[in-house]
């Protein structure tokens, strides 16, 4: 049987963050007096992958700087967010041009996050029969987890690696991959300012999803609910909150 070609796609600025605080107690300072710590994580992480998981292709995704359709959906869209720190933006530049010396392909589309373009890709790939390792440690791509989609998942903070397939995404969440999106919409993310149920934490949107499977026939069945409490929080959640639920979350939807 045939060995299956392996296809890595690595979410370049979070993997930049994640290097960046991974050295926030002891900065690396260059002589003079750049930070140079998220440039030197992921560039560690990077040579790790090519050595030791030898994949036969790679990418790097950036977010656009664009405003995208979740923006126009949902104003308040990531506007929580704190900026960026100076000394880590100057060095996204840097970055890049360590991975063009790899002569890795950058990929950046306006009007897309990474998540988009990687999970757009990672289904055109699995169609054609190869292997997809998302590298982030983003929850929204559980969504995205299949026989042929797996997650690189680093952690502490970029020491060690954790491999996210099927049966890690149920042990975890209790659902299954595609269900990760209705749980997201029902209990919302505070860190992208997505709103879900007022009330409804993580715990009461896995059970609702395990019984009613989805948000769609959680609406139809609100009647069914088991209390009280549980049923007027989600006769608040209406047609346009799913909408919006399918918009923020979702993560294979670039047609670029």
């Amino acid at each position: 049987m045939a060995k299956k070609e392996k296809l890595f796609l690595l979410d370049g600025t979070a993997l930049a963050y994640r290097a960046y605080y991974a050295f926030i107690g002891r900065p690396l300072v260059t002589s003079g007096g750049m930070n140079v710590s998220a440039v030197y994580g992921f560039t560690n992480s990077l040579i790790k992958i090519l050595e030791e998981e030898k994949p036969d292709y790679i990418a790097v995704v950036f977010d656009s700087s664009q405003p995208t359709f979740r923006h126009e959906m949902h104003p308040e869209y990531k506007a929580t967010r704190e900026k960026m720190p100076e000394d880590m933006a100057i060095q996204l530049q840097k970055l890049k041009e360590v991975i063009e010396a790899f002569n890795i392909p950058i990929l950046e589309i306006p009007g897309y996050e990474a998540d988009d373009v990687m999970g757009t890709i990672a289904k055109i790939a699995e169609s054609k029969g190869i292997e997809t390792y998302l590298v982030t440690g983003d929850k929204d791509f559980l969504q995205l987890v299949s026989p042929m989609i797996k997650i690189y998942r680093p952690t502490k903070g970029l020491a060690d690696i954790e491999i996210v397939d099927v049966d890690k995404v149920k042990q975890e969440w209790g659902v299954t991959p595609e269900q990760i999106v209705d749980v997201l919409g029902l209990m919302g993310d505070k860190v992208d300012n997505v709103p879900g149920v007022p009330g409804i934490g993580e715990k009461t949107a896995v059970q609702l999803i395990k019984e009613f499977g989805s948000i769609e026939n959680l609406i139809k069945n609100v009647d069914r609910i088991p209390t009280q409490k549980n049923k007027g929080k989600s006769q608040k959640f209406h047609r346009k909150s799913a909408s919006l639920k399918n918009a923020c979350h979702n993560k294979n939807r670039c047609s670029a």
